[in-house]
């Protein structure tokens, strides 16, 4: 249900899900989103007089002496709790009861930005180190041994959440480039991220985040009961050898029970991520609301990591294409509702990433912009002949403009895979 409200009673936090206007007629890239900022608002009361908000993400707020039950994790960097009437239940269409859905908080925490990315980035360099050796260490030992330690990855977890609650785009950035060669542990790393980007942007409790965040991270535990050649092998798996892959569901399952007390939610992960909202996933053909949520979360996030990812056997794309990807199979592969929150949370051009933009040049995105998704700002490194410039300058093409009916003259023509052209982003905010 959506209520009419005038553009000038709109707060932060709450969910736009209509204008009153076509879609079309306004910048917004997207149809229905959360406000996130005073920006936001300010953009809707230029382009209109009055929108529909859903009801469900009214705010309503707790007085100091609110009663216990209110969830500590409402408290989002030191300010005042904020209950919402809008419920996970209703963007998971959660159906029939399920142990993931009874244990997910009924209130959504609105996280803030606590830091910039130039101040987060030197923090967050040091848990990825700690954390791909502590991936590294345990995947290893898990193939020679058999067991898995449980603990140190749960211990690994733990900073990376914190890091991505002061700014979620300083590890994004470090994961999308410094890419190990195994593609096991890399995978496993950066989908615990991406999981934990999703879970922020939905508004899941902390607790909540550190459980697909160790979910995303043992989702291809299975693979290291796989034989390397066939991980490895650049062409087409045969029939015998697509099963065994396959069967790396199973194996993961075995290894996490073995381990002893592991959340049912990551149970639910590990064994559900390779169904799909068809009906054609495996490994037990789930569709719809059949499949977890956690299980749909875990998904998303398995598919966006394998596209981004240079693999034996497959092309590796931008994040730009991945997310145009996903988008295409929303509703079909995977559940719209989902892959819209996904795609507000990564962006269309993530901070961090390269770009080339219509001049030839190329570009960093520096800093996304939440209304004109398509317009980000940018910092220009290289000429179009590729070279490295001996001045960068930071452009905003939101502001770039070539003429007085406000056309541009600039553009991103499309977006570059990692590490194109040897840039590594970092190194930019790192010095």
């Amino acid at each position: 249900m959506t209520q009419m409200l005038p553009v000038e009673q709109l707060e932060i936090g709450m969910y736009v899900a209509q204008l009153d206007r076509p879609w079309l007629e306004t910048p917004f890239l997207f149809q229905g989103f959360f406000i996130r900022d005073d920006d936001e608002i300010e953009e809707l009361k230029t382009h209109c007089e009055h929108v529909y908000v859903s009801c469900d993400s009214l705010e309503e707020e707790i007085s100091a002496d609110a009663p216990a039950s209110v969830p500590a994790a409402n408290v989002v960097n030191g300010e005042k709790p904020v209950q919402k009437r809008f419920s996970l239940r209703s963007l998971f269409k959660m159906g029939r009861s399920r142990s993931s859905e009874e244990q997910v908080a009924q209130t959504n925490v609105f996280y803030r930005e606590q830091c910039s990315l130039k101040e987060e980035i030197p923090k967050a360099s040091g848990v990825h180190d700690q954390a791909v050796t502590t991936v590294q260490d345990v995947m290893k030992n898990l193939r020679n041994s058999g067991n898995l330690d449980l603990g140190r990855l749960e211990a690994t977890v733990t900073p990376m959440v914190d890091s991505m609650l002061r700014n979620p785009a300083a590890l994004a950035c470090l994961i999308r480039m410094r890419r190990k060669d195994d593609y096991l542990y890399h995978h496993s790393l950066a989908s615990s991220v991406w999981a934990t980007i999703l879970g922020r942007q939905i508004g899941l409790s902390r607790a909540d985040i550190d459980v697909i965040a160790l979910g995303a991270m043992l989702l291809d535990v299975g693979k290291t009961q796989i034989p390397d050649e066939i991980l490895t092998k650049p062409d087409k798996l045969d029939d015998e050898e697509r099963k065994l892959m396959h069967r790396h569901v199973q194996f993961g399952l075995d290894i996490l029970h073995k381990s002893g007390n592991v959340d049912s939610r990551v149970l639910e992960m590990v064994a559900h991520h390779h169904e799909r909202y068809n009906g054609t996933g495996y490994p037990q053909r789930l569709s719809g609301n059949s499949i977890p949520v956690f299980g749909r979360i875990a998904g998303i996030v398995d598919a966006y990591d394998a596209m981004i990812t240079p693999r034996p056997y497959a092309k590796l794309q931008s994040s730009y294409d991945a997310i145009r990807k996903l988008r295409v199979l929303a509703d079909v592969e995977f559940q719209a509702e989902l892959v819209d929150q996904f795609t507000r949370a990564i962006g269309a051009f993530p901070t961090g990433t390269l770009v080339e933009l219509n001049t030839g040049e190329v570009a960093i995105v520096t800093k996304q912009n939440r209304i004109r998704r398509l317009r980000p700002e940018i910092m220009v490194i290289m000429n179009p002949d590729k070279e490295l410039l001996d001045n960068f300058h930071v452009t905003d093409l939101n502001e770039e403009k070539a003429s007085p009916e406000g056309e541009h003259s600039l553009w991103i023509e499309q977006g570059l895979p990692p590490g194109s052209y040897g840039i590594d982003p970092t190194e930019f905010y790192l010095s």
